[in-house]
């Protein structure tokens, strides 16, 4: 099952994109790959969490998570180029899956909601690296402790 996938997001991204940058008329194939990653950062910055805390599936891309873990990649990327923009819950392990229920897909929004307190503006206008994730990081590692019934 779909967890979240990053054109359920593109045509805000697309927008937000050609506001930003006064765009009208057809995108490039250049710029309609930015909106991607755009549209992606926030699943992303998640995926980057869940890798970088071996949480990954067993369906998970051995290869990509490697990248992702050296920094060679960011979430976004790997969510385009390694999950086909997708964002399944096969790409989560079973130990994790109540977690990212609860704190990802919840209506609460609460993962959203925690990514907004660090990333200034909206959603669709940051392509996320170091800076951001290790902002947004001690949050999602806050709410598993939370959720862990750690806190």
């Amino acid at each position: 099952m779909a967890i979240d996938r990053y054109d359920w997001h593109y045509d805000s991204a697309e927008e937000a994109y050609r506001e930003r940058n006064n765009i009208s008329g057809e995108l490039t194939d250049e710029q309609s790959e930015e909106v991607c990653l755009y549209a992606a950062d926030h699943i992303g910055l998640f995926l980057k969490w869940i890798i970088e805390s071996g949480f990954e599936g067993v369906e998970s891309d051995p290869e990509g998570c490697e990248l992702v873990r050296k920094g060679e990649i960011n979430g976004a990327r790997y969510l385009m180029e390694y999950c086909d923009g997708k964002f399944w819950d096969v790409d989560v392990s079973d130990e994790i899956r109540p977690f990212v229920a609860w704190y990802y897909e919840s209506d609460e929004n609460l993962f959203l909601n925690d990514l907004e307190s660090v990333i200034n503006g909206d959603f669709y206008e940051t392509i996320s690296g170091d800076t951001e994730f290790n902002a947004v990081k001690p949050l999602i590692d806050k709410a598993y402790s939370k959720f862990k019934g750690g806190d």
